[in-house]
């Protein structure tokens, strides 16, 4: 009996002074670092692995709140605007849009037949995908409108810059041309563009 004890006493004093050596870095099997760094270079290199993508889409709009009239001076001209279509990479969308713009002609009295208006706008959208993911978007760029009693052409260029969900790091260009009916502030817009994300 006191043979055993003295034997688990020798054993448990060993166990003691033995230190713990943590073994060697191993460069084929050292996960955590090199998983860190690719993460890391993933992110930072985000953009560059995704290329630039067509956008499409069109969309039924109309004007939902006017802040103020066409006629009113001085500009800006305010307008809320709303819409439904569908946009590649979102499917069915919903889109909102505040913008101002500036006209550099007058608008056109109701006799005319046609009037060539232009000026300067800004304006943020935010479109909206069916999973409930958000695509922003700007613009401020000179536009071209052209106008008959019966209808209203216009066109211009805006910018991606983010979102949320999988749109969260967005970034393209896209062009927006419409005719609307002047009668009704309603028509029918294009987009097209492309996208990365």
């Amino acid at each position: 009996m006191k043979i055993a004890l003295f034997i688990v006493l020798l054993v448990i004093a060993g166990c003691a002074k033995e230190e713990i050596q943590p073994e060697p870095l191993n460069s084929s099997d050292d996960t955590t670092l090199s998983s860190d760094d690719s993460a890391l270079k993933g992110a930072k290199a985000k953009h560059g692995k995704h290329k630039a993508v067509p956008l499409k889409g069109e969309f039924e709009v109309y004007v939902s709140k006017q802040l103020n009239t066409p006629t009113d001076l001085p500009p800006p001209k305010k307008q809320e605007v709303l819409g439904e279509g569908n946009l590649s990479h979102l499917g069915k969308t919903q889109v909102y849009i505040n913008q101002k713009w500036w006209p550099n002609t007058p608008p056109p009295a109701p006799e005319q037949e046609f009037h060539q208006w232009t000026g300067r706008g800004i304006g943020n959208f935010v479109f909206t995908a069916a999973n409930g993911d958000e695509l922003f978007a700007s613009y401020n760029d000179a536009f071209s409108d052209h106008q008959t009693p019966t209808y209203v052409e216009l066109s211009f260029t805006g910018e991606i810059n983010g979102g949320t969900g999988r749109f969260s790091d967005a970034i393209g260009t896209f062009s927006w041309t419409g005719v609307f009916n002047p009668a009704t502030n309603a028509g029918t817009v294009t987009v097209t563009g492309t996208i990365k994300y």
